[in-house]
């Protein structure tokens, strides 16, 4: 082939290529004067937002395609007017509409306001990436997404609305008392509420249910923790979207008294982290709370730092420390435990506390699944406890570990560092319900002080081996005369594939085993995996009996060689009569 030939032939080529460049070209259709396009070149898995601003009445023609699934609409836009979150417009393809997608031409009047337009490409299945991304072929829906578009033509004045970038915006108002959206995924938000006459609130929530709960939230009344209202599938209904969004608009009605509004999500599908579709109301996803009116003060958020006095306080606690502190209640109370520490996942936990009675129970100890961010470092955690104390002694504790505490704050710290650790709070009857018995004091986490534990009635306590150190054997003998119920408290070192320091009882000449303690029957007591502790109930018949204890020559009270127990001078064996 000759030299001329072949430019010919590239000209040729250039001449088509030009053809086929000016024939698409002609094929999109031409943007008449005042048309805007609000969406285009969208990817399938993705929600995407845009704020609409109407400044006066105006009339819009509204086009889109979209597409859809076996089970409907795959890939559609909407708007939802921001004032009262009402969807005022979605597209829908026609009924009968055989083909995956589909074209919407509609005429809408909107007034002045704040609207949200969303357009959705989630679809109804969680999209695949990485490796199954290129391995299996995509949705048949997701095929059409070069076509995928939301623009609207001004039929009157274009003048009277903007068009923004910006972020959904929540639900909001003049009367909003609380609101805990949007929630992302593996968060919980809560909020104190104060009734001071009989009320009644709006609350909104938008969550999901698959039928079980998975983002959900309730309203409990402290400090009994009775539920006066609760999120359900029942009492919901569909949220747009996928199958298990779900949504409720309601009125309660609430008596003179302490409340707590708490709303939880899980690992998955929520604000930000959308695996399906969203809801029509994306940004209300949790709680939300209104007063009927704005100027009801018959109910307000509750903080315990503006409204009470701290009764008892361990704080701006440091690394390695313990502290702990004996109180006595002279009539039963009703107390707020706040306490701020760091909580990881997995139930490992770092710096907390806890409360026990004077046998040494634990009463209450910090959870995360029970806690809120605190601000910082995902770690650190505030938990807000309430508890109803009947008369007697008590022991408040904290426990820090060796890194990121109050004036070492490794990672990042908490929006209050200085309430680092635990107070109380006496809600009813008063602060005079309660008498401190001993000063708080710091000490290092491996050599705690000693608590004092003021004795039981005569009579109750039949057995006593615990602070028991290395290489021990403690035998006590008691005798029961009629049958009785007991109750048998025990702290040692066990695993799966032994045991080192344990307990049991046996009956006396005989030798047969009435209990014993054994990893199948204990649970974690804090610090080491292998500090584990037992309480339970056991009737025995009359007779005589012998209880035991046995530590080997490590890890034991006074020596611990690994991370403490919660409890390090319950370590032993301990044996009440709940019978009188």
């Amino acid at each position: 082939m000759s030299r001329t030939t072949f430019i010919r032939w590239q000209l040729v080529v250039l001449v088509l290529l030009a053809l086929l460049v000016g024939l698409r070209a002609c094929q999109r259709r031409a943007h008449p004067a005042g048309e805007v396009v609000v969406f285009a070149d969208m990817a399938p898995g993705a929600l995407y937002h845009r704020v609409l601003v109407v400044e006066r009445p105006v009339r819009l023609l509204l086009e889109g395609v979209g597409a859809r699934s076996g089970e409907g609409p795959a890939a559609y836009g909407w708007l939802l007017r921001t004032a009262d979150r009402r969807v005022i417009w979605q597209m829908q393809p026609q009924p009968g509409t055989e083909s995956l997608r589909f074209r919407v031409r509609d005429t809408l009047r909107l007034a002045p306001g704040r609207y949200e337009v969303f357009f959705t490409t989630q679809g109804d299945v969680p999209r695949r990436t990485g490796f199954w991304a290129w391995l299996l072929p995509e949705a048949p829906w997701a095929r059409s997404r070069r076509d995928w578009t939301l623009r609207f033509q001004v039929l009157d004045d274009a003048a009277s609305l903007r068009l923004e970038d910006g972020r959904p915006q929540p639900p909001g108002g003049p009367a909003l008392l609380w609101t805990a959206a949007p929630m992302p995924s593996a968060m919980a938000r809560m909020a104190l509420l104060e009734v001071q006459a009989p009320t009644r609130v709006r609350l909104y929530a938008v969550g999901e249910f698959d039928p079980e709960p998975a983002d959900y939230g309730w309203i409990e009344q402290l400090p009994e923790g009775r539920r006066v209202w609760e999120m359900t599938y029942a009492q919901t209904r569909p949220a747009g979207g996928w199958r298990g969004n779900r949504q409720v608009l309601d009125t309660l009605t609430l008596a003179p008294g302490l409340y707590r509004a708490w709303f939880q999500t899980d690992d998955a599908h929520a604000f930000g982290n959308w695996r399906f579709n969203p809801p029509l109301d994306p940004a209300a996803w949790g709680l939300t709370l209104w007063r009927m009116h704005p100027e009801d003060t018959g109910v307000a958020l509750f903080d315990p730092w503006e409204r009470l006095q701290p009764a008892l306080q361990l704080t701006a606690i440091g690394n390695d420390e313990h502290r702990r502190t004996d109180f006595v209640a002279t009539d039963s109370v009703s107390v707020l435990l706040y306490a701020l520490g760091e909580l990881g996942t997995r139930n490992r936990r770092y710096d907390y506390a806890w409360l026990t009675d004077s046998t040494g129970t634990i009463l209450w100890e910090m959870r995360r699944s029970r806690s809120v961010p605190a601000g910082g470092h995902p770690n650190n955690r505030l938990e807000i406890a309430a508890l109803v104390l009947g008369p007697g002694r008590y022991t408040l504790h904290y426990r820090t570990d060796d890194s990121h505490a109050y004036g070492d704050w490794r990672n990042g710290q908490p929006e209050h560092p200085e309430r680092w650790g635990v107070t109380l709070f006496v809600l009813a009857p008063g602060p005079e319900a309660l008498q401190v018995a001993t000063e708080a004091a710091p000490s290092a986490s491996e050599s705690p002080p000693t608590t004092t534990v003021a004795p039981l009635p005569a009579g109750r306590v039949l057995v006593d081996l615990t602070r028991v150190g290395n290489n021990e054997h403690r035998v006590q003998a008691f005798t029961l005369d009629r049958p009785t119920r007991l109750r048998i408290r025990a702290v040692g070192e066990l695993s799966i594939s032994g045991r080192y320091d344990y307990g049991w009882i046996e009956r006396a000449g005989t030798g047969e085993i009435v209990w014993e303690m054994t990893w199948e029957h204990t649970r974690p007591a804090g610090g080491d995996a292998r500090n584990r502790r037992a309480d339970t109930t056991l009737t025995l018949p009359p007779g005589s009996y012998t209880a035991h204890f046995r530590t080997d020559f490590s890890h034991a009270y006074g020596q611990f060689e690994y991370p403490t127990p919660d409890e390090p001078e319950a370590w032993g064996l301990r044996i009440e009569r709940l019978d009188q």
